[in-house]
């Protein structure tokens, strides 16, 4: 329906053109042969209001094939055909028709992509191909930052029409849409001269997908920027993603990093009509002057679970062998598509513009790829949201997100510029908002109060992989907490140089039971993180451990790592007492990690508690979040390489500093 929904649509924009737009030759047959069928096509309304609304789409559709757009009308008219001849499917579509012809009556809204973010809503593969709708109002802030008033010259036609602008994985058109819109900004002749809309609809904007609904939808999307452009060259294209007959497995637009990818027609409504050419007009485009994306994020243990096993592993086999000397992580897919970005842009002049997961900017699993595009790039901004309300830039996630624009450094003798940093106070609900946090950033005049706060990050941090300017809205805070890391606030080191961390709490749930009674050798553990009751620095275990059958030895060598100063595994800010606890007795922890001082005897003991206070104080907070795996900024998770590089004061170069602390957590451990 919601196929039928976007070709309804399109149809009632065409109806003001169709009568002076009668074909000379019909589309629908294989060689040049004349029209001579009835023309104009009945309107969409009277289609609507007609007995039989199938019938009437269908035929309706099938005319206006015979003059193009084939990527909308043929698979609509194939979504018909699985219609049952049953008057429930009739007043389905006769309801769905009339509602999409109400929405066609506000044009300025159908440039954002309005029944995109339905489509994801209602999409039952987000959690396996990581399919997530942007925003409007991210896509319209994304593609203002990345095309630039320099980027071309938009008062000529021929120039628009040599851009290349590419999105690999473009859902239903959302950012293509964004750069459309932003070009007919910045062009003073899009709005009159309908060879501008064309050229850039017919020779400048490609877009792939692995879903054809969507990329119907991305189709329609554009097409109502120009609905008298012919559809032929039209580059939007659904790249195959799954194993062939043939046994061999294809991963949708990645395949540009090896071959051509495979290339599906659109289906096809009528048996009578020839085939759409299998991508012959979208093969290997000419670099890209511009990729705009935002690429699916899945874990490895959901991506591809649509799929049989057998064809699930030669996927991820496939996988392997694509990215195998590649800085990616394939615990995650996303930063795949920044390497096909990359490998398909333009050598010399070029820029990515993405949406990616916040987690790219912080964890340690995409340090490689951070490295990777500082070297190639200038890293010219970063967005990231601080709103507590909207953290992210996609809908249908709760996960922090970051849009990021990257623009190629050729000219490897000149010094990079410092990257932007952008910390949204308040994520933008509408592009018009959307457009004036864009104004703001380029124009240098972002308000704390208004929109939120920049920051220039240095370029040698950038190229080490640091991107900490986007953990907190203040700047303050993101530089005290660098200089600490690097020892200018205080003599410090890595918690790791002087303490043994672990095991983690997985682990502890894959090798122990709880139990409520002590076993004959009693375990415990430090199971739970519950702020109603673990509310102090001095802590005590809150279970029983007894190893899995089968699992001795493994609970053995972990019981042999228990520790009495833990460290939170993960933390809920909004309600968390205390970040750090020391136990009266050594044990291991699930929602706790066991942290282990190397040093031995008494002054173990005062480290230990010298180390509580400090991780439990404000600059222990900094250094906590400093540097964290920013999945949720509400509610962090810390990775064993996070609590590994917590930096905490060297106590050995700091004279009585770890007497002094012990003595506050010896006056204060119960408070």
């Amino acid at each position: 329906l919601l196929v039928v929904a976007t070709a309804v649509m399109f149809h009632s924009r065409l109806d003001a053109h169709l009568v002076e737009m009668k074909p000379e030759h019909d589309s629908r047959a294989v060689g040049s042969e004349p029209f001579t069928g009835e023309w104009p096509p009945m309107m969409a309304h009277r289609c609507a209001e007609s007995n039989n609304p199938l019938g009437a789409f269908r035929e309706a559709w099938g005319l206006i094939l015979a003059l193009d757009y084939k990527p909308i009308f043929q698979t609509a008219r194939a979504a018909l055909r699985s219609c049952p001849p049953d008057p429930a499917f009739a007043d389905a579509v006769r309801e769905t028709a009339e509602a999409a012809l109400a929405v066609a009556s506000n044009i300025a809204g159908l440039r954002h992509d309005l029944l995109g973010r339905i489509f994801h809503t209602v999409l039952d593969a987000a959690r396996y191909d990581g399919s997530f709708y942007t925003t409007t109002a991210a896509a319209t802030l994304l593609a203002a930052l990345a095309i630039r008033e320099d980027t071309c010259d938009w008062s000529d036609p021929d120039a628009i029409a040599r851009l290349r602008i590419i999105d690999p994985a473009c859902g239903t058109g959302t950012l293509l849409m964004a750069a459309a819109e932003r070009i007919r900004e910045l062009s003073p002749d899009f709005r009159d001269d309908e060879s501008v809309a064309s050229a850039l609809i017919e020779r400048s904007l490609y877009g792939y997908d692995v879903n054809v609904t969507a990329t119907h939808m991305a189709a329609t999307t554009l097409g109502l920027l120009s609905p008298t452009t012919r559809f032929r060259r039209m580059k939007i294209g659904r790249a195959f993603l799954g194993v062939d007959d043939d046994g061999r497995a294809f991963l949708g637009s990645l395949e540009f990093l090896d071959q051509q990818p495979k290339l599906i027609p659109w289906p096809n409504g009528d048996q009578a009509f020839s085939q759409v050419e299998n991508g012959e007009n979208m093969a290997h485009p000419d670099p890209a002057d511009l990729v705009i994306i935002n690429p699916p994020f899945t874990r490895s243990d959901l991506r591809h679970d649509q799929f049989s096993a057998e064809e699930e592993q030669k996927l991820k086999d496939r996988e392997k062998e694509l990215f195998s000397k590649k800085p990616v992580h394939l615990s995650s897919n996303g930063n795949a598509f920044l390497i096909l970005a990359d490998y398909i842009t333009k050598a010399d002049s070029c820029t990515i513009a993405a949406v990616l997961p916040l987690v790219t900017s912080t964890n340690s699993s995409s340090l490689e790829i951070r490295k990777y595009l500082a070297s190639r790039y200038h890293v010219d901004t970063i967005v990231t949201s601080h709103d507590p309300d909207r953290i992210y830039f996609s809908e249908n996630t709760n996960i922090g997100e970051i849009l990021v624009v990257c623009r190629r450094w050729a000219d490897r003798s000149k010094p990079k510029p410092p990257t932007r940093v952008v910390n949204l106070a308040r994520n933008p609900s509408t592009p018009a908002d959307a457009l004036a946090v864009a104004w703001a950033v380029e124009g240098g005049t972002v308000k704390s109060k208004e929109y939120g706060t920049v920051q220039h990050w240095p370029e040698y941090r950038i190229r080490d992989g640091n991107w900490g300017g986007v953990q907190f809205l203040s700047p303050f805070l993101c530089e005290q907490f660098d200089e600490m890391r690097q020892g200018q606030l205080f003599e410090s080191v890595a918690l790791v140089k002087v303490a043994e961390i672990g095991p983690d709490g997985v682990g502890a749930r894959t090798t122990f039971n709880r139990s409520s009674l002590p076993g004959i050798e009693p375990m415990s553990a430090l199971w739970h993180h519950k702020t109603d009751v673990t509310q102090s620095m001095s802590a005590s275990t809150d279970t029983y451990i007894d190893p899995k059958p089968g699992k001795e030895r493994q609970a053995k060598s972990l019981w042999e790592r228990r520790g009495t100063l833990m460290l939170p595994m993960r933390l809920f800010l909004k309600t968390t007492r205390v970040l750090s606890v020391r136990l009266n007795t050594p044990a291991l922890g699930s929602a706790w990690v066991p942290c282990k001082l190397k040093a031995a005897g008494i002054k173990s003991e005062a480290l230990e508690k010298a180390l509580c206070v400090y991780l439990n104080s404000s600059v222990g907070v900094l250094a906590l979040l400093g540097d964290r795996s920013n999945k949720k900024p509400t509610y962090p998770r810390f990775s064993m390489d996070d609590l590994r590089k917590i930096p905490v004061p060297d106590f050995a170069a700091i004279d009585g500093a770890a007497d002094r602390l012990a003595k506050a957590y010896d006056a204060h451990a119960k408070d």
